[in-house]
């Protein structure tokens, strides 16, 4: 009885507390800019929350994330005086918000986190939830009217342009594919795990299956990376002969239904939307060669080696004010055209140090996966300085490492008790 009103009290905390914490990850993930409230975004909002609430628990800072911010102060120096000699702030405020997301933000968020498996949940949760409300809006015009009217895409897509889906956030395509991605990520890493029962087992690869449908109207590269993860955990599990069966079960399943047909049916209301070049481009982004992507960043030119490039000419956008000062879509790219080369190299071989780190020795080798994952997709745009990925990432290094600290304190209670 005494158990049972314990679980009555506490329940309706954990519900709140969790519906805080999903409130903060969609928000954050998505950095909604409403058109009431262009001066904020969601994540700003859900960042100054954040660090109310850690000042208010007074839980102290990492001295590993002030080392790393130092760091980030010399190459943020660096592009201040940049900017000071060319009007042109775009790198000096991706390295002020890449502080903030990609660093500050997860040794403040972990403090507030019970475990790896609640950051996985809220994750797929949000990326479920996001995936829902992009499809809605993909199928039915109205959904998608409404999202134009209430928030601002920094994303180059007309309210008319029918080939990707929007989402109830203010990035689109490849970026949103990519943060989409981190859900069916987070859902493979929770069925890896955990030894789940099947109805919640069923529920996570629901809304993997979901998030994934969703990554197919907005963008590619979320998709090939979602692609590849889950055939890399369908590798991983095939140790048994039932596992074998069930995998190819699950995969004949899936080659039967007929997307085409379903696909024709949820667009019959979208004017304009053509069936046969959706999945031409869809079937591009897997083509070895003649691939849309491949080819247009080859074509793309390389700013040469110069003085000015070397010491970096401070320019993101081009003078205009319209287009790209580099002439690349590559993150790499446009961070040695800005910043200089030598302080773009040491800008990644400082991050990447820090990143392993944090690993440390003895850790899954999956978080070496993530982080090289990030840095393979920062060949094609500025990825790390969209924030989330490093968020993320980051956030998984410190959650793990908090779970392996925590362990290790609880066995050395239990040998200290036995010893006594």
């Amino acid at each position: 009885m005494t158990y049972y009103l314990r679980f009555k009290r506490t329940l309706p905390n954990e519900i709140f507390n969790f519906i805080g914490k999903l409130l903060f990850i969609f928000g954050f993930l998505y950095d909604i800019n409403f058109t009431f409230l262009p001066s904020f975004t969601s994540a700003r909002l859900a960042f100054l929350f954040l660090l109310l609430l850690f000042l208010k628990k007074n839980h102290g800072i990492s001295k590993n994330a002030l080392y790393y911010i130092l760091v980030l102060f010399f190459v943020f120096s660096i592009a201040l005086i940049q900017f000071v000699l060319v009007p042109d702030s775009t790198q000096l405020s991706r390295i002020l918000w890449f502080s903030i997301y990609g660093v500050i933000s997860p040794f403040l968020f972990v403090n507030f986190l019970k475990s790896r498996n609640e950051f996985l949940i809220l994750v797929s949760v949000a990326a479920a939830i996001q995936a829902v409300l992009s499809i809605f809006s993909f199928i039915n015009p109205s959904v998608k009217a409404l999202f134009y009217n209430l928030v601002i895409f920094t994303s180059n897509f007309e309210e008319d342009q029918v080939l990707r889906a929007v989402a109830f956030a203010s990035i689109g395509g490849a970026g949103l594919s990519v943060i989409q991605s981190l859900g069916v990520i987070s859902s493979i890493a929770l069925l890896k795990i955990n030894n789940f029962g099947i109805y919640r087992t069923i529920l996570i690869w629901l809304m993997m299956a979901i998030t994934v449908v969703s990554i197919f109207l907005i963008g590619r590269t979320g998709l090939f990376i979602s692609l590849l993860c889950i055939f890399i955990y369908f590798i991983s599990e095939i140790k048994s002969l039932k596992k074998i069966i069930v995998i190819s079960l699950v995969i004949l399943g899936i080659y039967q239904i007929n997307t085409i047909d379903i696909l024709e049916n949820l667009t019959s209301n979208v004017d304009g939307f053509s069936v046969d070049m959706f999945t031409a481009w869809i079937e591009n982004a897997f083509n070895i060669e003649n691939n849309d992507t491949s080819e247009a960043l080859a074509s793309m030119p390389i700013p040469p080696v110069t003085f000015q490039t070397i010491i970096g000419t401070g320019r993101v956008v081009h003078e205009s004010g319209v287009g790209n000062a580099s002439m690349h879509d590559s993150g790499y790219i446009q961070t040695y055209y800005s910043l200089g080369l030598l302080t773009a190299i040491y800008f990644y071989i400082s991050y990447i140090i820090f990143l392993i780190f944090q690993v440390g020795k003895g850790k899954s080798g999956y978080l070496y996966f993530l982080i090289l994952l990030m840095f393979i997709i920062e060949i094609k745009e500025p990825f790390i300085f969209q924030y989330v990925f490093p968020f993320f990432v980051l956030s998984m290094i410190l959650i793990s490492d908090k779970i392996e600290f925590k362990e290790e304190s609880e066995n050395k209670s239990k040998l200290n008790i036995n010893l006594s």
